[in-house]
C-alpha cells in the first residue's frame, strides 16, 4: 500500500468514527424534540404543568443543534451544508414565536424536524455498511482479498444492526412519541377533536406494524451478536407495557366520552418504553464503533 492509499484508508476510517458519533448524536437530539413536542403541545393548549422542564429542554434542543453543527462541519461533508441550514431553519421554526401556534401546527413542525433528523440517520448508515477493511483492502489495490477480509456473516449482520438501529427502532420510537404527545394533550385538555382522534388511531396501528418488524429483526440480531447487546432482550420484555399504553389509549382517551387519564402518568409510562429502546439504540452504536477496530484489526491480520 502507498503512503498516500494508506492516508486515504485512514481517513476513511476516522470519518466512519465520525458518523458513528453523528448518529449517536442525532439519535438523542430526535429524543429531545420528541419531548418537547409532547411537552410543548400541551403548553400550547393551557396547561402549565410541564412549563419549568419545557423551558430547560428547549436550551438543552439549541445546545444539542449547536453541538451537532459543530462536528458535523469537521467531517468532511458527511452531512451536506445544505441539510445542516435545512435543520437549522427548522429548529429556527420551532422555537421562534411558538406560543402563536395552534396544537397541530406546532405538531407538525416537530413532525417534519424529526423526519429530516430520521433520514440523515440512514443516509450516514448507508456510508457505513461495508466494514472497514474493505476499505483498507481497496486502498492496497490487492485483487482477491476482499472476500478473506469480508465474510458474508460479517457483511449482513453489520448492515442488519444499522438498519435497526438507524431506521425501525428510531421509527418505532417516534411512534410511540407521537401516541405520547396527543394522548398527553388529550388527557390534560380532557378532551379531543376529530383530526386528534383520527392521528391517534392511525399512530396507534402504525406502532403495531412496527413493533412487529423490531420484534422480529430483535430476534435475528440477538443470533448475530453474540449477546453484545445487553439490552436487546428489553424489547421483548416491554412488549406488555406497549400493549398497555396503546389499549389504556385507546379505552381512555379514543374511546372514552369523559377523559379523566392523569397526564402525567401517560407521559411517563410512554417515556420510560422509549428510553428503553433508545438505551438499545446506544449500545447497538457503541457495538458498530467495536466492529470498526475489529475490522480493522482483521486487516492487519490477513492483509
Amino acid at each position: 500500500m502507498s503512503s498516500g492509499n494508506l492516508v486515504v484508508a485512514c481517513q476513511n476510517y476516522n470519518e466512519r468514527l465520525m458518523a458513528l458519533s453523528l448518529i449517536k448524536q442525532i439519535s438523542h437530539l430526535c429524543r429531545a424534540i420528541q419531548r418537547h413536542r409532547g411537552l410543548g403541545m400541551s403548553l400550547i393548549a393551557g396547561y402549565e404543568e410541564f412549563e419549568e422542564e419545557f423551558s430547560t429542554l428547549q436550551k438543552q434542543v439549541t445546545r444539542r443543534m449547536q453541538v451537532l453543527q459543530a462536528f458535523a462541519g469537521q467531517s468532511n461533508n458527511l452531512l451536506a451544508p445544505a441539510q445542516l441550514e435545512k435543520l437549522s431553519a427548522a429548529w429556527s421554526t420551532i422555537e421562534r414565536d411558538w406560543q402563536g401556534d395552534s396544537v397541530m401546527e406546532n405538531f407538525e413542525y416537530h413532525s417534519h424536524f424529526i423526519e429530516q433528523l430520521l433520514q440523515l440517520m440512514m443516509i450516514l448508515a448507508r456510508y457505513l455498511e461495508r466494514p472497514v477493511a474493505v476499505q483498507f483492502a481497496d486502498a492496497n489495490q490487492d485483487d482477491g482479498i476482499v472476500s478473506q477480509l469480508e465474510p458474508r456473516k460479517q457483511m449482513f449482520s453489520q448492515v442488519g444492526l444499522l438498519v435497526f438501529v438507524c431506521n425501525q427502532l428510531p421509527a418505532l420510537v417516534e411512534l410511540v412519541a407521537k401516541i405520547r404527545g396527543l394522548s398527553t394533550l388529550a388527557s390534560s385538555r380532557g378532551s379531543q377533536d376529530e383530526l386528534e382522534s383520527s392521528k391517534l388511531r392511525y399512530f396507534i396501528q402504525g406502532t403495531r406494524v412496527q413493533h412487529e418488524k423490531v420484534r422480529n429483526q430483535a430476534d435475528r440480531l440477538l443470533e448475530v451478536t453474540d449477546n453484545n447487546i445487553q439490552s436487546l432482550p428489553l424489547i421483548k420484555a416491554y412488549e406488555f407495557k406497549l400493549l398497555f399504553l396503546m389499549t389504556t389509549v385507546e379505552r381512555e382517551i379514543l374511546e372514552s366520552k369523559v377523559i379523566t387519564m392523569n397526564s402525567r402518568q401517560l407521559f411517563e409510562l410512554a417515556t420510560e418504553i422509549i428510553d428503553v429502546y433508545l438505551k438499545v439504540v446506544d449500545e447497538g452504536l457503541s457495538l458498530l464503533v467495536n466492529w470498526q477496530e475489529q475490522s480493522l484489526e482483521h486487516w492487519f491480520k490477513y492483509s
